[in-house]
């Protein structure tokens, strides 16, 4: 296997050897979601990626955190195929990439991004219920008969993520905030076994952050696994339970979110002298 280049944040695996055996047998057990190993990615002779290794089970929320233009969203853009790896070994439910039909893979995915932008044209004349309802047939739009169990299915999720007052209003009249529930909605109508949340609330002000990562919370209750990358720890909401840090193209620190949300890890990532305040299992962070 090839060795990976040394960082100075030790992996919380070298860290912590002394886990509970209980912990360690029920993960074991855990049904693999995703698995990278050794991953790499270039662009135009650039390493994007060096030798990424990383694994989620179905037992786990995961937040990856890491600067802009650490690799995070091109790591996590891999899984619906955005972009490809150009060497190590990607799997997602099993299947392994570049072996399989990865089209039957990307269903059993909910996908909300930045990169779905290209997609605003055809969505910016639909409305907040074809939009969500969209989400069942894994397209940008609806283009087929709806269904009443489209519709009853969609009433439900409008009302969790507060758009029932939206249902009829097209996509390019709501706010910022209402179009990110909207798509998260669409995510999760598909009825995903993973959702990726990637920087879902960037661009958003206070009041329309919070009303997101409220709808969130409300939205794992169902019980649907999810990955949220962000670069602002303070996003990282209660059922969040492992931390991935990047680095310079690198998963650095990985494991339990409260091993590696800590004062001297965040520091070295952010080059400042940080303190994480908790408050009811979600982590804030002030300069020291």
């Amino acid at each position: 296997m090839t060795k990976r280049k040394s960082y100075r944040l030790e992996t919380v695996d070298t860290i912590h050897r002394k886990e509970d055996t209980s912990i360690r047998e029920a993960d074991a057990s855990a049904r693999e979601l995703l698995h990278y190993e050794n991953i790499t990615f270039q662009r135009e002779g650039q390493e994007i990626l060096r030798g990424v290794y990383w694994d989620v089970k179905e037992s786990e929320n995961w937040a990856v955190v890491g600067l802009n233009g650490s690799g995070k969203s091109t790591m996590l853009s891999m899984i619906p195929a955005i972009h490809m790896p150009t060497s190590g070994i990607l799997r997602v439910f099993g299947k392994e990439f570049g072996t399989c039909y990865w089209s039957s893979v990307k269903e059993r995915i909910g996908f909300v991004s930045a990169s779905l932008a290209r997609f605003y044209q055809t969505l910016y004349k639909q409305t907040v219920e074809e939009i969500i309802i969209s989400g069942r047939y894994h397209t940008i739009g609806t283009y087929c008969t709806l269904t009443a169990e489209d519709h009853t299915s969609a009433n439900v999720l409008l009302k969790d993520f507060q758009l029932s007052h939206r249902r009829h209003h097209t996509f390019g009249i709501l706010s910022t905030g209402e179009q990110r529930r909207t798509l998260l909605g669409r995510a999760v109508m598909g009825d995903p076994d993973l959702l990726i949340l990637d920087e879902p609330c960037a661009g958003l002000d206070v009041k329309h952050r919070e009303a997101f990562l409220t709808t969130l919370v409300q939205m794992s209750k169902r019980g649907i696994p999810f990955v949220y990358v962000t670069h602002q720890i303070e996003e990282i909401m209660p059922p969040v339970t492992h931390v991935a840090i990047v680095a310079e193209g690198q998963v650095v620190q990985k494991g339990p979110k409260r091993d590696i949300l800590t004062d001297a890890v965040l520091s070295e990532l952010y080059g400042v002298a940080v303190h994480v305040l908790w408050r009811k299992e979600r982590p804030f962070m002030i300069v020291a």
